[in-house]
């Protein structure tokens, strides 16, 4: 004898089997980090490696302030990036910070090696979803500036590094074999990370341009012929009248090499509408060169 359901119960039985499907789709973010926790947000995809973009934010801010400021994740949703945006760690003296260099920026406090921090924050993602370990790229404000620069000449994991203020410790040797794309964006007006150097916790620090060749020299580029490289103008900062960017291509080298020099352009400038889909159109063409 078959088994009569009531109709209501029929109707919630059918109901489920079309459900299914929705309550086993991929989830939109992850958390990983321990301790240190720091939402992963997801592409629509992860049946295949996704590249891998991490945000570093300045002093005294936090993942979540420069995202505000930066807007790269919707931009990276549409390539079909993994994101994260974590945070540094909070010293005595209050400031969020990543331990970068001896200049910038952590001052207090038993020394956190940030490195180790976002090599395990890359191995715990790639071991839940798939990661295009061909293409992990930082982009960095100030602070965050200077610890991917660090992160990428000491590891050699990075496909690309944006720099927005950012420098190196005056005796700091990007040691890496392995070349990276990288983009130096600068003001000439910034007072807190000069564009011509200076010095800060009783470290010099890099000029903007000397940040730029000494990537250049992992990036195998002919630095007899750095000065002439191609250079041309845009309007990139929309508070300052007129094409006020000027951009330095090197020439020959492995990888993309450049710097945007803001004139008149603050610590903080404003950024233009499109800044996300500049800087991961430079990114992102690097890592295809990088991939071949």
């Amino acid at each position: 004898m078959g088994v009569t359901f009531p109709r209501k119960v029929l109707i919630a039985l059918l109901c489920a089997q079309f459900l299914v499907p929705s309550a086993i789709a991929a989830p939109q973010k992850i958390v990983v980090g321990g301790n240190r926790p720091v939402t992963v947000n997801l592409p629509a995809d992860v049946t295949k490696p996704s590249p891998l973009l991490i945000m570093l934010h300045s002093a005294s801010t936090s993942g979540a302030q420069q995202e505000r400021y930066m807007k790269l994740g919707p931009a990276a949703k549409k390539l079909g990036m993994i994101y994260i945006a974590p945070d540094g760690t909070v010293g005595s003296d209050g400031r969020r910070v990543w331990n970068a260099a001896k200049a910038c920026c952590q001052k207090s406090g038993k020394p956190v090696d940030d490195i180790a921090y976002i090599n395990s924050l890359i191995d715990e993602i790639a071991k839940k979803v798939p990661v295009d370990q061909s293409r992990i790229y930082m982009v960095g404000h100030s602070n965050g500036a200077f610890m991917s620069i660090a992160f990428a000449c000491e590891t050699g994991r990075v496909a690309a590094v944006v720099s927005l203020a950012g420098a190196m410790d005056d005796d700091f040797t990007c040691a890496t074999e392995k070349p990276f794309a990288f983009l130096q964006i600068h003001g000439t007006a910034d007072h807190t990370i000069k564009f011509g150097g200076g010095a800060l916790n009783n470290f010099s620090y890099t000029s903007a341009q000397q940040t730029l060749l000494r990537v250049a020299q992992s990036n195998n580029c002919d630095l007899e012929s750095a000065s002439k490289g191609s250079t041309a103008k845009k309007d990139f900062e929309p508070k300052i009248a007129g094409r006020e960017t000027i951009i330095e291509n090197l020439k020959s080298c492995q990888r993309p090499t450049a710097l945007w020099r803001i004139q008149g352009g603050a610590h903080s400038p404003s950024l233009p509408v499109t800044y996300a889909q500049q800087i991961l159109t430079f990114m992102t063409q690097s890592g295809e060169i990088l991939s071949k």
